[in-house]
């Protein structure tokens, strides 16, 4: 309950009283509970008394990420979706450093490539790694908390996005429907360009997100790429968690 105390509260250090208040836990309790990860760094004591999550409990994520599966399992799935949907297909991978944001982790080009979306190098690093743009973006954002979701939002649309990216309104009020739909679309977020994406989860937890992409014009058979690119997601997922794919029959 305090581990995950901060994950709802906004900022990264918080007092024991805060922590008590979010928990329902005692604050004597919760101090307790504090000064037990000191020595192992997991929690971190700062100035002013409030406390933070220190490098053990990254220590413990990162190796908790370095055995989930990698391209050996995903790119098969990509593949076959980049295939049947004439699309170039791409996993993205969710990334706290600095501020949330996703790394393209691998990718199926298909007839297309990273080339033909018509961005130069530096908005092709802003515009692919920020959640700001793209339903890719929007999918993970939709399974944050709510203080990282406003991080998100404190960013500009980076230079480069196209004319359908979402205002902060439009942005926040999708993510409740995302997951309720289990996917987002998007189209000219990048210009000339139309896309489909569904979370890749680890548990209740966001792991990433598949995304296809394709010209606008081309994007016409909506639910049928929803429901090939929900699939891949969810085969993803499967594997994520430690599950196996069924045998083809």
């Amino acid at each position: 309950m305090v581990e995950r105390a901060f994950t709802l509260l906004d900022g990264p250090a918080h007092g024991p009283s805060e922590i008590a208040e979010v928990t329902g836990l005692h604050v004597t309790v919760v101090y307790r509970i504090l000064q037990s990860g000191i020595p192992s760094n997991y929690f971190v004591q700062g100035p002013g008394g409030k406390y933070r999550l220190g490098p053990g409990a990254a220590a413990i994520g990162m190796q908790a990420m370095a055995y989930t599966p990698g391209t050996e399992a995903s790119h098969p799935i990509l593949e076959h979706l980049s295939k049947a949907l004439d699309a170039m297909a791409l996993l993205w991978v969710f990334s706290p450093y600095g501020a949330p944001r996703r790394v393209l982790a691998d990718y199926a080009p298909g007839r297309y490539d990273l080339e033909a979306l018509g961005l130069g190098v530096s908005e092709l690093v802003a515009v692919g790694g920020s959640l700001r743009v793209g339903p890719s973006g929007r999918v993970i954002a939709a399974y944050l908390s709510a203080p990282l979701v406003d991080t998100v939002l404190a960013e500009p649309v980076p230079a480069g996005a196209g004319p359908g990216a979402l205002a902060e309104g439009k942005f926040r009020a999708s993510l409740e429907e995302i997951r309720a739909a289990g996917y987002a679309l998007g189209y000219e977020e990048i210009t000339g360009w139309g896309a489909v994406a569904a979370p890749v989860l680890w548990g209740e937890t966001v792991y990433g997100a598949i995304s296809v992409v394709k010209p606008s014009s081309l994007l016409t058979d909506t639910p049928r790429t929803v429901a090939q690119t929900v699939a891949a997601a969810d085969r993803f997922s499967l594997l994520v968690s430690g599950g196996n794919l069924p045998l083809a029959g």
